[in-house]
């Protein structure tokens, strides 16, 4: 079996070698021809700058697999929240459990949900690392740039970035007076029409001359729902969004700055929870009168209405000092979230079935705060040599209390604290004009308590445990000309142990690793760009998340192990002045688990107490959860200037190959496209910019999430068909 997968990587590195070599002879007739990357134009596709190694340098030149995204970038292609990302960034899918986040990035994911168990795709906002899952990064309201990285991030980023990393960055403040403001109405077409408003502002400008800066951004978005509440037929899915961001730019001298940022994140989403029994399995049906959903975007729920509900808050300082050895970094923040969930785990109305506890209906809180430190420093080049080396703490301490069915089955209140700290360094030797050598090594201690109670027992420490890992990087570069560029990486990820944060009996999961082969190619000139990679993944201990129907509380294991053989590829061409294209796809022949013959499964037949608990179910050679096939996007941008003004269209399709949500695929996502577009005009007589929007056109309705335990399949559906009007005015 090894031997199959290993060929089947040898066959696509063949296709990665046919394609330098087709680049590299499009690059030295392009080179004949006197095309200077150096002096080509701001939207050189040669020159997109990325921070992916704590340093800034051209994309081109870096041995990770990027996907970077401007500002810009993200208008045009309609991207307005994190669920949106996976329509310009192939390989990744943006699930959600509920409130939870579960990013799938070339495969590697979790469903763990619970408190103090990150996404192994790193996220990181400004710098900062995102520690919570629940509610993390809705809304992007004012970003500058994103940039996802992918594959194991092992040594320069933080904690648990075994699939990858997603750094957002927001706007800064500047000493030239800047602005902009969004007004946006729009219709969602589900099974109630709804409005969906939005309106953002940024500022920014000089308080003190050449000395301080500050800029302050505002949005709210609303939408009025577009689900129906087949209890009584009436509106339900409400969500109600507002972001704050304010930031003072100290410039102490030219050396030092200092920029301290304070924001405050509000959001009430009342589709989150609002579940769906796919093929009617759901125990609320042997206990009527009950009401059970039939149709996409209708719910029905044992309670006022489902919720989730975010407040986040937090502040961080950035310090800088530029030295003639290079440049240090400091970046100190504290993070707070209050989550609140009003859930229940059946996806339908049945009062006889929560009075006989074969339902369940909860309340979740999880209040969180978590301080972070981290010192950079990436020195200047020194002949061949240059480096980045720091250290990294964290201390994160999350707090669970659950309450069913009004207290009266079970209620739990824990309390988890994780601690980790890093020291981490790469350095880069450039042994000829042509060859590169990476390397880079990070070393972390995780600490992991938990204290809690379970259905009135006296408090207990359930988990005191503590893991030390080390996690290397190795890069070999080399540079056939100026234009295309080779590498060859291998890296380690490494994800910390995680706990329940509801049963305290359960035992903690130890810790989940990846070694992972990339073989890849980047190629760009002022008129295109190409970059492919090949890759291999051994992923072991991975993490998983069962239901217990008889505590009636989410536990974490380990499965064994899982491989993973893909190929990504991102091309954009520049056909005209005013016409480019991009093709963003990623190819996973291979996602499935070598070794897992005790997965958990629900099974038929369904009876008034569930379904069947199979809790040594054999899911070895099955493919993996929640990772589809094939992903990608073909769009393409025409922008022709006129006497009157600038006009602009952008049109994407996105399809997305089927993918499962537990082992025996009775829970599951078809495949599905979906066309997005937009057409804007911007008059040269003044600074508005006139923009008509249209998303998910087809009005396909397609799974975005799942939680399947015993009570029920439950799934969410993604928001359906959206058109709307934008007004935009800069300054």
């Amino acid at each position: 079996m090894r031997s199959a997968v290993l060929q089947g990587l040898v066959n696509v590195s063949g296709c990665v070698l046919m394609l330098v070599a087709a680049h590299v002879a499009l690059a030295q007739q392009t080179n004949s021809q006197g095309t200077n990357p150096s002096t080509a134009a701001s939207d050189n596709l040669a020159e997109i700058v990325v921070t992916a190694q704590k340093r800034t340098e051209r994309l081109q030149d870096t041995p990770v697999s990027i996907t970077a995204l401007s500002a810009q970038d993200l208008a045009r292609n309609g991207v307005e929240t994190a669920q949106d990302l996976p329509s310009v960034v192939s390989g990744l899918v943006w699930s959600n459990q509920g409130a939870w986040v579960e990013p799938n990035l070339r495969g590697v994911s979790t469903n763990v949900s619970a408190v103090g168990a990150a996404s192994p795709i790193a996220i990181y906002l400004d710098g900062v690392y995102q520690p919570m899952q629940a509610g993390t990064i809705a809304d992007l309201p004012d970003v500058s740039q994103i940039e996802v990285l992918k594959g194991p991030q092992g040594t320069l980023f933080g904690r648990n970035a075994t699939g990858g990393a997603i750094a957002i960055n927001t706007l800064d403040p500047s000493f030239t007076p800047t602005g902009k403001f969004s007004l946006s109405a729009g219709d969602y077409d589900g099974s109630k029409q709804s409005g969906h408003y939005s309106i953002s502002s940024f500022l920014a400008g000089p308080l003190v001359d050449d000395t301080l800066a500050g800029s302050f951004s505002a949005y709210y978005d609303r939408t009025d729902g577009y689900l129906t509440n087949d209890v009584g037929g009436g509106r339900g899915g409400e969500i109600n969004s507002a972001v704050f961001r304010g930031k003072l730019l100290w410039k102490i001298s030219d050396a030092v700055k200092v920029l301290t940022t304070f924001y405050y994140e509000h959001r009430d989403d009342q589709a989150a929870e609002a579940g769906f029994p796919q093929g009617g399995i759901t125990t609320a049906s042997f206990y009527p009168p009950s009401v059970v959903p039939t149709q996409p975007w209708h719910y029905a729920f044992d309670g006022p209405t489902p919720t989730a509900n975010l407040d986040s808050r937090g502040a961080n300082i950035k310090a800088t000092v530029d030295l003639d050895a290079g440049t240090l970094t400091s970046i100190t923040a504290y993070q707070n979230y209050n989550v609140l969930v009003v859930d229940d785990g059946h996806a339908a109305y049945s009062p006889g079935c929560i009075a006989a506890f074969d339902c369940i209906a909860g309340i979740i809180r999880t209040p969180d705060q978590a301080y972070s430190q981290e010192f950079d420093f990436a020195s200047k080049q020194m002949g061949m040599f240059r480096y980045v080396a720091g250290v990294f703490g964290l201390d994160n301490d999350v707090q669970e209390q659950d309450v069913y069915n009004s207290a009266s089955l079970y209620i739990d209140n824990t309390s988890i604290r994780s601690i980790s700290y890093a020291a981490f360094a790469e350095g880069t030797a450039d042994l000829t004009d042509k060859f590169s050598v990476v390397a880079g090594l990070r070393v972390n201690k995780d600490i992991l308590r938990a204290f809690g109670s379970y259905s009135g027992a006296p408090e207990e420490r359930y988990a005191d445990k503590s893991w030390t890992s080390t996690t290397p990087r190795v890069s070999l570069i080399y540079k056939i000309n100026p234009v295309v560029n080779t590498y060859f990486t291998y890296s380690q990820g490494f994800k910390a142990g995680v706990v329940s944060g509801q049963s305290t009996t359960a035992p903690p999961a130890n810790p989940e690793k990846i070694y992972a082969y990339e073989v890849g190619v980047k190629a760009a000139q002022e008129n295109y760009s190409l970059n492919v990679a090949a890759f291999y993944y051994d992923y072991r201990d991975l993490q998983v998340e069962v239901f217990d129907d008889q505590t009636l509380a989410t536990e974490p294991l380990n499965a064994a192990r899982a491989e993973i053989v893909g190929l990504d590829i991102d091309g954009t061409v520049k056909l005209t002045d005013g016409f480019r294209m991009r093709l963003d796809t990623t190819y996973l022949p291979t996602a499935k688990y070598k070794s897992f013959p005790n997965a958990v499964v629900y099974l038929s037949p369904l009876s008034a107490t569930g379904l069947v608990t199979d809790s040594n179910y054999n899911a070895t050679g099955s493919r993996m959860l929640v990772t589809p096939v094939w992903t990608g996007t073909l769009s393409g941008t025409y922008t022709k200037e006129f006497a009157a003004g600038v006009f602009e269209g952008t049109a994407s399709v996105y399809h997305s190959a089927s993918y499962r949500w537990e082992y025996t695929g009775t829970v599951n996502t078809g495949a599905y496209n979906l066309l997005n577009g937009q057409l804007s005009f911007t008059p040269a007589a003044n600074s508005l910019k006139y923009t008509l929007y249209g998303k998910n056109l087809t009005n396909k309705a397609y799974v975005q999430g799942a939680l399947p335990t015993s009570f029920a399949h439950e799934v969410i559906f993604a928001p359906p068909r959206e058109v709307g009007v934008r007004l935009d005015y800069s300054f």
